[in-house]
C-alpha cells in the first residue's frame, strides 16, 4: 500500500467518523463514563479497560514491531491495527456503559420511595 493511498483510506475513515452522530455521543460518553467511574457509580469490565489502555500505551511509545523509520508508511500498518484493537474494546465498554447509565440513571434521585429534590 503506498502512502497516497494508505491517507486516502484513512481520511474516508474520518469523514465516516465524523458523519457518524454516534460517534460524538460515544466521545461524550466516554468522558461521562470517566467521570462516573472516578465517582465509583459505575464499575467497567476491566479486561475491556485493560485491552484499550494498552493499545494507547502502544501506539504512544517508542517501541514498535515495524518502526516507521525503516519501512515509511507501512510502519503505519502494525500502528492502525492496534489502534483498530483497543478501540473495539473502548468502543464495547463505552456501549455498555451508555446502556447502564439509560436502565440505572433514571432513579438517581429516588431513596426509600421518596423524591429527593
Amino acid at each position: 500500500m503506498n502512502k497516497s493511498k494508505f491517507f486516502k483510506v484513512a481520511g474516508a475513515a474520518a469523514m465516516k467518523a465524523q458523519q457518524d452522530k454516534s460517534f460524538f455521543d460515544k466521545v461524550k460518553a466516554f468522558f461521562r463514563m470517566i467521570a462516573a467511574f472516578r465517582k465509583k457509580q459505575y464499575k467497567p469490565e476491566l479486561s475491556n479497560l485493560v485491552f484499550g489502555f494498552l493499545a494507547v500505551v502502544y501506539i504512544v511509545s517508542p517501541i514498535d514491531i515495524i518502526p516507521e523509520a525503516l519501512f515509511g508508511p507501512f510502519g503505519l500498518i502494525d500502528d492502525f491495527g492496534i489502534l483498530m484493537f483497543g478501540m473495539k474494546y473502548f468502543n464495547k465498554e463505552v456501549i455498555n456503559f451508555m446502556q447502564w447509565e439509560t436502565n440505572y440513571t433514571k432513579y438517581d434521585n429516588v431513596e426509600d420511595a421518596k423524591i429527593i429534590k
